[in-house]
């Protein structure tokens, strides 16, 4: 190996696989040599292969596992390896008196967070959750063997759903930083679902991040697999591949993948599902109707977004201002001023609870699309409502 190669390494780990001379097809033999020495589970190697290549890039690092086998097989220590770490070694570990309760505890916990999200918004809930997923990267370093598996799953879920609060707080980048984060946890379980469920996630983000064409790409690598995955994960593939056909402007694509998406979404297998229980036809119906605001086909979207909305669980309540706020940007399009200020209104009063950034975007976009009626009393009294909500939203 040049040392040229040697010093171009992005990241300490990757230089000392290149120090070694070592390809990572070797790397990756080492390591499952010497988990199965150790009687340690790791990933498959398809799955190492994948993880290798990201942490020697910098996505995401390692948890204490895997960084015991890098140790090991490379003979040096954290910081030769660019390994971050919170705690000493010295620093009490709490992880051995763990057991199926404490599992159960992170489990309803998470789920208690899911119903405050849709109830409030993520802004009181982001920081909370994160410290959740954070300790659950510190407590897998020693958690005993029976009860690792369910940890990692949490894990990956915690830190799933933080990259959702970032998301919807508005802060794209740390929303992809954390769902890489779940994404290093669902390939060393080699779980096919949660590895489609959060590239569906990523392509999301991608597409709040103007990035369509990346989007589109991780759709269709989700999709790969999508034989594997439960109805409703492909149906939110599908809708998500739809949006980032939307943002390139084909709407003959974005219309072929809404249509596959609703043939599935009333599948009789729908249910089996739990991470995307959300996924209704009510859901999918809002998705399809911000295709076609996208697309500037209004006609189509309004009478889709009403129909959702007569149906919009109300334990849902910030998504119901996501639509709201969507439906009075479709009758603005439409021009429509009067109905767009009157969806408007209930928009407002629904986000002001349940704060979203998204909506917020879709409100001042909304704003920006009655321009030409600013003059009219009713247009006033929304401008000045959005401007007020906008003042006091929370701010990242």
């Amino acid at each position: 190996m040049t040392l040229k190669a040697i010093d171009d390494a992005i990241t300490p780990l990757q230089r000392a696989r290149l120090e070694l001379g070592w390809k990572q097809p070797r790397v990756i033999a080492e390591l499952i040599s010497l988990a199965q020495q150790l009687g340690i589970r790791v990933a498959r190697p398809a799955s190492l292969k994948t993880m290798l290549s990201r942490w020697e890039n910098g996505v995401g690092q390692p948890d204490a596992v895997y960084r015991r086998l890098f140790r090991t097989i490379y003979q040096a220590d954290d910081d030769q390896l660019g390994f971050t770490h919170r705690f000493s070694d010295t620093t009490m570990s709490v992880a051995p008196a763990f057991g199926m309760e404490t599992v159960a505890y992170f489990r309803n916990v998470l789920d208690q967070h899911i119903q405050a999200d849709h109830l409030m918004g993520p802004h009181h809930l982001v920081e909370v959750v994160r410290a959740q997923a954070t300790l659950l990267d510190q407590v897998l370093r020693n958690a005993r063997t029976e009860i690792r598996p369910q940890l990692m799953t949490l894990a990956c879920r915690y830190n799933e759903v933080t990259g959702w609060l970032y998301q919807d707080a508005g802060d794209g980048v740390r929303a992809m930083q954390y769902s890489d984060r779940a994404m290093d946890y669902a390939l060393a379980l080699d779980n096919p679902i949660d590895t489609a469920y959060l590239l569906m996630r990523k392509s999301n983000i991608a597409c709040d991040l103007g990035s369509p064409d990346r989007a589109l790409g991780l759709t269709e690598a989700a999709l790969r697999e999508s034989t594997k995955v439960p109805p409703r994960i492909r149906v939110l593939i599908l809708t998500q591949q739809a949006r980032a056909h939307a943002l390139r402007r084909d709407a003959s694509a974005c219309a072929a993948s809404l249509d596959a998406a609703m043939r599935q979404v009333t599948h009789n297998e729908a249910d089996a599902d739990d991470v995307a229980r959300y996924c209704t036809p009510g859901y999918v119906g809002m998705q399809a109707a911000t295709c076609w605001t996208e697309l500037r086909s209004p006609d189509r979207a309004i009478p889709v977004f009403e129909r959702a909305l007569a149906t919009w669980p109300a334990i849902q309540r910030r998504d119901q201002g996501l639509c709201l706020a969507r439906l009075a940007l479709a009758y603005a399009l439409s021009g429509d001023p009067a109905s767009a200020c009157r969806m408007g209104v209930r928009a407002v009063e629904t986000v002001g609870s349940a704060t979203s950034a998204r909506a917020m975007r879709d409100l001042r976009r909304l704003r920006e699309r009655l321009a030409p009626w600013r003059r009219d009393a009713e247009v006033l009294n929304l401008n000045l409502k959005i401007k007020n909500l906008v003042q006091g939203a929370p701010h990242r």
